[in-house]
């Protein structure tokens, strides 16, 4: 089979390790792939006989993406590919009209986030030949406006890096708090600092690892609430796995998830963890207490102080639990392939 995979960067994210290991997945398991982003760090890591495409398809300017869409319709035209499977809604509108230029082949979309119903937004995604989902929470969130008859299947997330058993920083007094991930304003990273600056009087070191478009502001929040000495960016790092494993307390606090990546490497380590209490992680994770330890009411910044306090103090153990096997890359990259030909098959 051929397959185009189409996202608009190959830059740190989870979507786009998503993509990265399941285009070399695909590949290793025969099938001749394309992936067509505008590049980016993670472009050295696919597989060699990969097809790497670079063109701007993350740009919204439809003076931009026309090109692309010419340009691409040629390549779908000549090398006879199968499948074009977008990952975000810039490149849906992409792969929507060179389904429209070149009716047999097959458009694919993967919702990797809860998307609000926005007619020039979702109106590329309505006329997929079929979606898959990351998780039940982002199926729901588009079940009530796709097309009853649209093929929707969940496939999971698989891990992307190496679990390591949570052993903790091994310091006394001092403790290791850890944030992982994009640093947005909507993962959380910048109300972690607000929070932080409630507990000045305690002794923690907070450890952020991560890029993104909000570094500046983070920085700003940092200097204005003076803890320059406490918080240390890392920036985008290959050594997550032994970060979590180092942390005595990993830190969930973002507002909106699709599919909760960086939660469920830490859970499966087994290091503490507080999270916001949102519905990807109340869908991944099971408490043994009600209310649940361990989820707390995202962007309150006195909840989250108290119970990080609890835990400088020692008196508190993260309840949360996971329910969700993820699949290996492989798994996830045949259910991908099966899903294709399901679809090849209407």
């Amino acid at each position: 089979m051929k397959i185009m995979h189409v996202l608009p960067r190959l830059e740190e994210g989870g979507v786009e390790r998503v993509v990265l290991g399941l285009a070399n997945c695909q590949a290793r398991l025969g099938h001749e792939v394309y992936v067509v982003s505008s590049g980016g760090k993670l472009e050295s890591l696919l597989s060699q006989n990969i097809r790497n495409i670079k063109m701007p398809v993350y740009r919204k300017n439809p003076f931009a993406a026309i090109p692309c869409v010419f340009r691409l319709a040629r390549i779908v035209r000549r090398e006879n590919i199968s499948v074009i499977h977008a990952h975000s809604r810039v490149p849906a509108w992409i792969c929507r009209i060179i389904k429209l230029l070149v009716p047999r082949v097959k458009y694919v979309f993967t919702a990797h986030a809860v998307y609000p119903r926005l007619y020039y937004g979702t109106w590329p995604i309505m006329k997929a030949d079929g979606i898959t989902c990351v998780s039940g929470t982002v199926l729901e969130s588009v079940a009530g406006w796709l097309p009853a008859r649209m093929p929707a299947r969940i496939i999971y997330n698989p891990l992307s890096s190496k679990i390591l058993p949570w052993v903790g920083s091994g310091e006394t007094p001092l403790k290791h708090l850890l944030y992982l991930g994009r640093v947005s304003e909507k993962k959380g990273p910048v109300f972690l600092i607000e929070v932080m600056s409630l507990v000045k009087n305690q002794n923690w070191k907070l450890d952020v690892i991560g890029d993104g478009p909000a570094m500046n502001l983070l920085r700003e929040k940092i200097e204005e609430h003076g803890l320059e000495k406490r918080v240390v960016l890392h920036g985008s790092s290959g050594e997550a796995p032994a970060a979590i494993s180092r942390c005595d307390l990993f830190l969930c606090p973002s507002r909106e998830e699709g599919f909760y990546l960086t939660l469920m490497e830490a859970l499966l380590s087994g290091a503490p963890v507080l999270a916001s209490d949102i519905p990807a992680a109340r869908e991944l994770t099971l408490s043994e207490a009600e209310p649940a330890i361990g989820l707390l009411p995202p962007a309150d910044a006195t909840a989250w102080a108290k119970e990080i306090d609890r835990f400088l103090d020692g008196d508190f153990t993260s309840g949360l639990k996971l329910v969700v096997k993820l699949p290996a890359e492989d798994e996830m990259a045949l259910a991908m392939i099966g899903f294709y030909s399901e679809i090849a098959e209407r």
